[in-house]
């Protein structure tokens, strides 16, 4: 029967836009960039009756019912007269974490029919400024927390392209408005819709790659930023961790943001776990909210597909050799064999590659000075996810690395913070040394050492070391200390931008682009996710079919055989 016949059945779109909206924020006033056909260049900025001042957007802490009364002056840097448009918009978070407005002509919902400006329109001659008052009317029933809009100023232009046809370019500028509305605030970060898919390389002995997308989003009603950290396992407990996410700079009450980027250096081992850590951070000028972090772990298959398919292409010529001389030999007695030809043929080519490493296991090496670890902040909480910098690279050969943190309560060996995993897994940094995430948070490795409460110093040691030998070659260390349960501190700090040299991630498009961003309070409800998705059950299923295909046949003609065996014996 030849089933090996059977075998073989077995990109980012961009959106171009002509005209954005930019925002003043700490610098006043930027104009916006000339258009192609006119050098027309004009500004906003918050001001007060007579002329502008040094704020770099408007923010307001209100009570529902408030009326306030403000300014906002509007520029023409050109030498020419100029006529502008001036109005308020609702203000969201786009695809990428930018910030931007409704345009004009899209009404505003939230914050921004909240503002209104005395005048729709402004002439100014060239080179001049006008004062522009305005009102903000908090409504009776506005929801406590942050709402977000935008004054903008914008010209439009019409022009034609290479080929004839009307253009219409749209210039925009505005300045922040940040309103909070007295009540309980929330602050609240979620990791959504996390899922990962794993892409085999094409070589067996290879990672693969592990591409990782998931949302954040601000359920709470307060703006915030927040870190990032992802961290891909597989069940031997290799980790590995892929070039940071960009910092949230703002995320608005509501609103989310789609990533999705790959991760490598996770070798394939059936099944693997995606965790994605959020901490969130104040935005600039608020106070720091000391929340906890949020974690989203997901489970994913890994399955080497190349792997099998070397160790199949092994196995089937061997199996044909076998077959062709038992058809040579009809006569001959049954001998069954101990193992299927295939498994015998995959445990020979496993014995063969740990044989050849082996060979090359290194020689036992002196300790090199004591290096040193680096966290990305000087303070955090317990559950934060924790990424650390190494001074250097571990001394070839000694190319393993496992973490551990010793301290009170915890054993005089330390407890571990990371499995001994391959240097090259982790991420190389730009001094030379590695970025190591932690795959726990020191609030689960206490509870999991049974330390009790985190308190004094603590000292966590990354060792060099050799693949078959625990002895360590090289540390590096770092001290953190507990101010209290929850809190610590630390002197040893990196660089800014070493730790996380980060890629903006590719954003993910999402179905209402440009769309009002929801009220306070009252975020989406996010999709279900039921673990472990459709595609994975499937892959695991055609592979355990795929293992019952080769071994089935096999084992059901050893049992024939030694019935026949049985037989001839009686």
């Amino acid at each position: 029967m030849r089933r090996w016949f059977l075998l073989p059945l077995l990109a980012v779109a961009a959106l171009a836009m002509t005209g954005g909206t930019a925002y003043a924020d700490d610098p006043p006033a930027a104009p916006a960039a000339p258009a192609a056909s006119a050098a027309q260049t004009f500004g906003i900025q918050p001001a007060t009756a007579t002329e502008p001042d040094a704020r770099g957007t408007f923010s307001y802490a209100a009570t529902p019912g408030a009326l306030l009364k403000d300014h906002v002056a509007v520029w023409n840097y050109g030498e020419q007269p100029l006529t502008v448009r001036l109005y308020p918009a609702d203000a969201f978070n786009t695809d990428s974490g930018g910030y931007d407005v409704l345009p004009d002509g899209k009404p505003s919902t939230q914050a921004g029919s909240w503002l209104k400006t005395s005048v729709g329109s402004v002439t100014l001659p060239g080179r001049s400024r006008q004062i522009v008052p305005f009102t903000l009317a908090v409504p009776a029933n506005a929801a406590p927390g942050d709402h977000a809009a935008g004054i903008v100023v914008a010209v439009r232009a019409e022009s034609k392209d290479a080929k004839g046809n009307a253009v219409t370019v749209d210039q925009r500028v505005g300045s922040r408005v940040n309103i909070r509305v007295s009540g309980d605030l929330r602050a609240e970060l979620k990791v959504e819709n996390a899922k990962a898919v794993y892409h085999p390389s094409l070589n067996p002995l290879d990672t693969g790659r592990t591409t990782v997308s998931y949302t954040v989003r601000n359920t709470g009603n307060v703006r915030l930023g927040g870190k990032q950290a992802v961290r891909v396992s597989n069940v031997f407990g290799s980790i590995a961790t892929g070039n940071a996410p960009a910092d949230l700079q703002e995320l608005l009450p509501g609103n989310a943001v789609n990533y999705s980027f790959d991760v490598s250096g996770v070798y394939p081992t059936l099944w693997g776990t995606a965790g994605i850590t959020i901490d969130p951070l104040p935005v600039a000028g608020d106070k720091d909210p000391k929340l906890v972090s949020d974690v989203s772990k997901h489970r994913f298959a890994l399955i080497p597909w190349t792997t099998l398919a070397a160790l199949l292409l092994l196995a089937l010529p061997a199996g044909r050799r076998w077959l062709n001389r038992r058809r040579r030999t009809p006569g001959a007695p049954a001998t069954p064999s101990a193992l299927p030809v295939p498994v015998a043929a995959a445990a020979v080519l496993l014995t063969a590659l740990a044989f050849g490493q082996l060979l090359y296991a290194p020689r036992a090496f002196a300790a090199e000075p004591v290096g040193t670890l680096s966290f990305d902040y000087p303070k955090g909480h317990d559950d934060d996810a924790i990424d650390l910098l190494s001074s250097g690279p571990c001394p070839d050969p000694a190319n393993y690395l496992a973490v551990r943190i010793n301290g009170a309560g915890f054993p005089a060996e330390g407890a571990p913070l990371t499995g001994t995993v391959a240097a090259s897994v982790y991420r190389a940094a730009p001094n030379g040394g590695f970025v190591l995430p932690l795959s726990n948070t020191l609030k689960v490795v206490a509870t999991q050492a049974g330390s009790g409460p985190l308190k004094g110093e603590y000292t966590i040691t990354a060792s060099c070391r050799h693949k078959v030998k625990p002895a360590s070659v090289k540390d590096f260390t770092a001290v953190l200390t507990f101010t209290d349960p929850t809190n610590w501190t630390t002197a040893a700090v990196a660089p800014a931008g070493m730790l996380h040299q980060a890629v903006a991630a590719e954003p993910m498009p999402t179905p209402a682009k440009g769309a009002a961003p929801a009220a306070a309070g009252s975020a989406a409800a996010p999709a279900a996710d039921f673990g472990v998705p459709l595609y994975s059950w499937l892959a695991v299923t055609a592979g355990l079919l795929l293992l019952g295909w080769l071994t089935v046949p096999y084992v059901r003609r050893l049992r024939a055989r030694r019935a026949a065996a049985e037989e001839v014996g009686e």
